[in-house]
């Protein structure tokens, strides 16, 4: 591994663990994430505080579909049916992908989690309809909110601001698993470095060898431009590469010469072709560019040198691992784990909760609404709502603003028992079915 220059030593001094997938990455504390597309085998959208939203993305999806007919089939509507769920609150929309192909749909879910909002996303066959809403149903009841700087100990995926645990029973093929993420370094703007995982070809897995490509490259260049910059380029390292249980990799460092309209860059890819049927030695590229400015590399000046490149790829992807998880892993209090956190016991907004039971902020002013809440383990712990004042205006439309601040929420009730003083008593409603207006 190469050495940190004293430039990029504070770099690294402080640093987070970022889990994606089922994988795990540290990369410097100021970094920042972007995620990417999400497919667990379905694309899953997790918008924070977004209830409104996704009640607004449901709406336009259904008008779109009634709005649009088959004209070849006496003009029915694309619109097909609504199916509404409790558990989440949402509903699972149904129409067909188009004028023509209607032995296509598309199938959209929308849901609530909490504060947050859902949707999943399907477009299966028309013979495939019930499994295709199935399959939405499992993972909506599934998906749980994650913290971001959370690293689930169960077996599943991490996704951008939650967490979708594997189905109980026998371990069976997950298909269609795709996370792609990007990482930003805030001292360094203009540095990228990405990673996607995607199942590794069945009939193929050579197909995409980096190895391949590059020697296809080298010995049939498509044009004497090509061949002159091929030239022109500088290369750090060609050689296979392992990355702790990811054994089929292949890793090139390059620096591309200037050309017009492109400062000279450093390019860098390892490709891993991976395991056919593995969930955890999929495909996978890990790719990191320099000169980055409105996604295109060489835009701009780089900013690090040869050797601090590789050093920043070498310290970054050498970190990249297998999440640890195991039939004895570490559960949330109050998940089945037989155990029970105290009364008493507190965690703070954005934290993920510890144990399923009522729980209320420890300070909130007479206008906070919704004091007590019945909080599942492992969602996260909401804020508190408080009303404002209503104008004159706001009562007489009867609306009423309210705004959200972050609290301190204390345990104070278990869920099966409803003797436990302040536990299921009248009044108590959730957060997130009132919060409609303002």
């Amino acid at each position: 591994m190469s050495a940190l220059s004293p430039r990029l030593q504070p770099l690294f001094e402080k640093t987070k663990s970022v889990c994606f997938g089922r994988f795990m990455v540290d990369v410097p504390e100021t970094a920042t994430v972007v995620w990417g597309k999400t497919v667990v085998p379905l694309t899953v959208n997790v918008y924070p505080d977004g209830v409104t939203t996704v009640q607004a993305l449901a709406k336009t999806f259904t008008d779109e579909l009634k709005r649009e007919k088959a004209i070849y089939l006496n003009d029915i509507p694309l619109f097909v049916a609504v199916d509404n769920m409790n558990e989440p609150e949402g509903q699972i929309i149904t129409g067909y992908e188009n004028f023509e192909a209607i032995s296509e749909l598309k199938i959209n879910g929308y849901f609530h989690l909490r504060n947050d909002g859902i949707v999943i996303n399907s477009r299966p066959l028309s013979e495939d309809k019930d499994e295709a809403i199935k399959l939405i149903k499992s993972i909506a009841q599934r998906l749980r909110q994650r913290a971001d700087n959370e690293i689930p100990t169960e077996h599943g995926n991490c996704i951008e601001h939650a967490f979708l645990p594997d189905e109980v029973g026998p371990p069976k093929e997950q298909p269609g698993e795709l996370i792609r993420i990007g990482l930003r370094l805030k001292e360094f703007p203009d540095t990228h470095l990405s990673i996607q995982t995607y199942p590794s070809n069945i009939h193929d897995p050579e197909g995409a060898s980096l190895a391949r490509q590059w020697k296809r490259i080298r010995e049939d260049p498509a044009t004497s431009e090509e061949k002159k910059a091929l030239g022109a380029t500088k290369f750090f390292r060609e050689n296979p590469r392992q990355i702790g249980s990811w054994k089929t990799g292949y890793e090139v460092l390059a620096r591309f010469p200037e050309e017009e309209g492109a400062h000279s860059h450093h390019d860098f890819e390892v490709r891993f072709t991976g395991v056919p049927r593995d969930t955890f030695n999929p495909y996978a590229s890990i790719e990191l560019q320099t000169g980055v400015a409105d996604d295109a590399a060489g835009a701009t000046t780089a900013s690090l040198s040869d050797e601090e490149a590789i050093a920043i790829w070498d310290k970054i992807t050498s970190t990249i691992r297998v999440r640890p998880t195991g039939s004895d892993s570490v559960k949330s209090a109050g998940a089945d784990s037989g155990q029970r956190l105290p009364l008493g016991e507190l965690a703070a907004t954005g934290r993920t909760c510890p144990q399923t039971g009522w729980w209320e902020p420890t300070e909130s002013p007479g206008n906070a609404h919704g004091q007590r809440q019945r909080i599942k383990a492992g969602e996260r712990m909401p804020h508190m709502v408080t009303f404002g004042t209503q104008s004159l205006w706001q009562k007489l439309k009867g609306d009423q603003s309210y705004y959200s601040t972050a609290a301190l929420w204390e345990l104070v009730g278990y869920d099966d028992l409803p003797n436990t003083p302040l536990a299921g008593t009248a009044g108590d409603t959730d957060i997130a079915s009132t919060q409609t207006k303002g």
